[in-house]
């Protein structure tokens, strides 16, 4: 049976909103046949193919809208490729930022990779510890942004933009020493509110396997800790 479906009239606002959505894609750099731009890097698990990837993201004039389009798409669990310039394990990052109530500011972390701004960020990158001291370096400058926008402009630039502190040269800690003794907090807050123990790492910038198995340790040792002070 052939079912007819009789045409709808669709709005002017609807009709705007679709060419501004087509327009915006006209316009990725990686859809321009003179870029030598190869598709399997944006999908690749390789950092190589990855780092080529994001960097003709950068150089792109709607990278906004192309991460905006990407992160409407995400799954839940299952994220994959590079989209908007970002990594999945970063886009899981912005959903938890998301569920502590941080959104970046896209058009700011867009400046902040433009040529006026683009050579600031990246000796702050370098000499900067942390996001926090990065936005207040950049406040001295004159620009005003949060920590979530400075992140998603680091990322952009192909920096770690990690949560954890940068550990000085004089700390002998490793990176999961760190993580139990300064972030145990954190990480419990976040399994609390039921964040996947792959997304908490990636929230902190510890992406991988051996991430989520860290958090899950220390997120088990935080319990028990707990369990015991009730039992006292």
């Amino acid at each position: 049976m052939t079912v007819q479906t009789l045409p709808v009239r669709r709005s002017t606002t609807s009709a705007v909103q679709s060419r501004e959505t087509v327009d915006w894609k006209t316009q990725a750099v990686c859809r321009n046949p003179e870029v030598d731009a190869d598709p399997e890097d944006f999908f690749t698990t390789t950092k190589a193919g990855q780092d080529r990837a994001r960097s003709l993201c950068a150089t792109c004039p709607v990278i906004v809208e192309c991460l905006r389009d990407q992160q409407a798409k995400d799954e839940d669990i299952y994220r994959w490729g590079i989209g908007g310039g970002l990594s999945a394990a970063q886009r899981r990052a912005l959903g938890v930022e998301a569920r502590l109530g941080q959104y970046p500011d896209l058009e700011s972390a867009r400046l902040l990779i433009s040529p006026r701004w683009s050579y600031r960020l990246r000796r702050l990158m370098s000499t900067c510890y942390s996001l926090e001291g990065m936005v207040r370096s950049l406040a001295k400058d004159g620009l005003n942004v949060d920590t979530v926008t400075v992140r998603v402009a680091v990322w952009w630039m192909g920096g770690t933009g990690s949560r954890m502190t940068r550990l000085a040269p004089s700390d002998p800690r490793g990176w999961s020493v760190q993580l139990r003794e300064d972030y145990a907090d954190m990480v419990v807050r976040l399994a609390e509110m039921k964040v996947r123990h792959a997304d908490i790492a990636a929230y902190l910038g510890i992406s991988g396997s051996w991430g989520a198995k860290a958090v899950g340790e220390v997120v088990r040792a935080e319990r028990a800790a707990a369990a015991q002070q009730v039992a006292a």
